[in-house]
This record gives structure tokens, sequence and C-alpha cells, in this order.
């Protein structure tokens, strides 16, 4: 039987990656800074990335490693980085046989800091001896709201001028992340998945708007920097890769 370590098994990503291994009848063990009870089925380890504390006990008996990992803040973005390494050596070392991680669409292609810290990860996946998959996806259907819910309570919605979307469910992303993790071999090059629809952000902002009732005006904004030029230039899209399966609506409706 195959063990499944889902790091970052507690957030968004990597909490649909860990409902997706159990209904396929997988093993599955959680890992997080703390144990926590997640449900029949599922083991929730301790451990530190950033430290390596508890790391070698963690992956003991474990086959495959799935790294949904997150570090959007200055002060968590070590996790990416630190923490892959030490997550990496400590796989090697008990005898994984793989490591699939979950990136970005194109993140090579912003100076963005989170997207530096990404691409890094990237890298040192890329570099480790133990055989890695890399799987880039899309923006989640959360990504928009999460930008527009802090400053409709002030009254404004924020559509960034230009800026346009193709947004994934997690489950898909899940999908895509445990097809390939069970997948006979990896590649050097990414997989990339991405949503069903391409929408502008004034499109999901008012979609979104209607759909919980909150106030607000949605208003066109310039975004400036690394970000804004990133959504201008469309590098956050793959049009004809249309991977996901549940649109934003879809997923607004079962909010």
């Amino acid at each position: 039987m195959t063990t499944y370590l889902v790091a970052g098994g507690t957030g968004v990503a990597g909490r649909a990656v860990v409902a997706e291994l159990v209904r396929r009848g997988e093993t599955v063990r959680v890992l997080s800074r703390r144990g926590a009870a997640l449900g029949a089925g599922v083991e929730h380890v301790a451990g530190d990335l950033i430290t390596g504390e508890g790391l070698g006990d963690v992956l003991e008996g474990v086959d495959i490693v799935i790294d949904t990992t997150d570090g959007k803040t200055r002060r968590t973005r070590a996790v990416l980085t630190t923490g892959a390494e030490h997550l990496l050596s400590a796989a090697h070392a008990a005898g994984v046989s793989r490591a699939v991680l979950l990136s970005i669409v194109n993140v090579d292609r912003s100076t963005f800091g989170y997207y530096r810290a990404k691409t890094e990860q990237e890298r040192r996946y890329a570099e480790s001896p133990l055989p890695t998959q890399v799987v880039r996806a899309t923006q989640f259907h959360e990504f928009v709201p999460m930008l527009c819910a802090p400053t409709s309570k002030l009254g404004l919605i924020p559509a960034f001028t230009g800026a346009r979307f193709q947004s994934i469910d997690t489950s898909d992303v899940a999908r895509a992340l445990v097809d390939a993790a069970q997948h006979e071999s990896v590649t050097a090059e990414p997989v990339v998945v991405a949503g069903p629809q391409v929408l502008t952000m004034r499109e999901m902002a008012e979609a979104w708007k209607a759909a919980t009732g909150a106030r607000g005006r949605v208003t066109n904004l310039p975004m400036p920097g690394a970000m804004g030029a990133f959504w201008r230039n469309g590098w956050n899209l793959v049009p004809d890769n249309r991977f996901g399966t549940v649109t934003f609506d879809q997923w607004l409706a079962a909010q």
C-alpha cells in the first residue's frame, strides 16, 4: 500500500489534495507545524520545515510526497526555499520514491517577490536527487474574492485594469497533483493546468458581488508593479489549456 505525505495539507490546495487521495482510497499523512485531527483515514503529523525538526520521523514509511506549501508573506516565505530543502533532504534520506510540487503558471516570468520564491522552490526540486514533478496551475477561484472582500467593506470592489484570470477549482488542481503522483514517470517540463474559462477581473468581481450580496462599487483601478505587468501581459493565462471542469460561477454557487 502506498503512503502519501501532503505537506501543507491544512491549506486551501492541501485540503483538496487530501480529499482526492481519500476518495481514491489511499493512505494519507498530513504535515503541518502542529498536529490535529483531520477526520477518518487521515493521519496528521507535526514537523517544522524551516528548522527541519521532526521531519525524519514524519517521513518514515512515506512513499510519495505532495508539496502544497505556501508562503505569501515575507515572514513565511522561507517555507518555500529553506523548507523545500529540508523536506527534500529528509524525503531522500527516508527512501521516498518521488515528490510532486504545486506551483504557478509562468511563475518564472515575474520579478514579484512571492513568485521569485516559488521559482526558487521549483529550482530546488529540479536539483534534488529525488524524482520530482512540478504541476503549475492558474489562480484558484478563491483568488479574486480574496482581493475583493477586504475593500468591499469600505464601499469599493477593485477591478484591476487589463487583468484577466483563468481561475481553476482546487478540486481540479488536486486531481492533477494526484494524477502526477500516480503517473509512472516524471518529466522535466512542468505539467500545466488551467481553468475552463477566461474572465476579466471586472466580470469576476461583479459575479462575486452578485453572489454574495457584498456592498461596494466595482471600480476599475490600475495595478502597478511586477504583478500588474504580469497580469496585463496575460502571463497568468493558458487559453489553450482548459483542464478545469468547475467554472467560477459554479464555484460561487457552491459557497
